[in-house]
């Protein structure tokens, strides 16, 4: 598993990132190991790995275009858990990371039962 760095490292806290389905063709990878700066959230750290992963990954994430406020709105057949808890959309913008964090990133799987 690769190392990654948040860009703007000053107090570095230690997360699992976990890639399911299309997002992990997205990404390249499965999972990925990234320093994160302390105080981040949830929704930053997406907004970050779109940058670092590009246009496919962005996508697989956010939804085109933004809210009123002119931020990208995450995509409505996403789920987002940390620690094995799914945390809300809205909730995402508020839940700041800490360290050991594993953030899965999972896409709506097609079928049932």
């Amino acid at each position: 598993m690769a190392r990654i760095h948040d860009s703007d490292v000053r107090s570095e806290l230690a997360v699992t990132l976990r890639f399911f389905g299309s997002i992990r063709a997205a990404a390249g990878s499965d999972e990925a190991a990234i320093d994160v700066v302390s105080g981040r959230t949830v929704y930053e750290l997406l907004q970050s790995l779109a940058e670092r992963y590009g246009v496919g990954f962005r996508e697989e994430i956010f939804a085109t275009g933004g809210n009123a406020a002119g931020e990208d709105e995450l995509r409505d057949d996403l789920t987002v858990s940390v620690g094995g808890v799914i945390i809300g959309h809205a909730n995402l913008r508020r839940k700041i990371i800490e360290n050991g964090d594993e953030i899965a990133l999972l896409p709506t799987f097609p079928g049932g039962g």
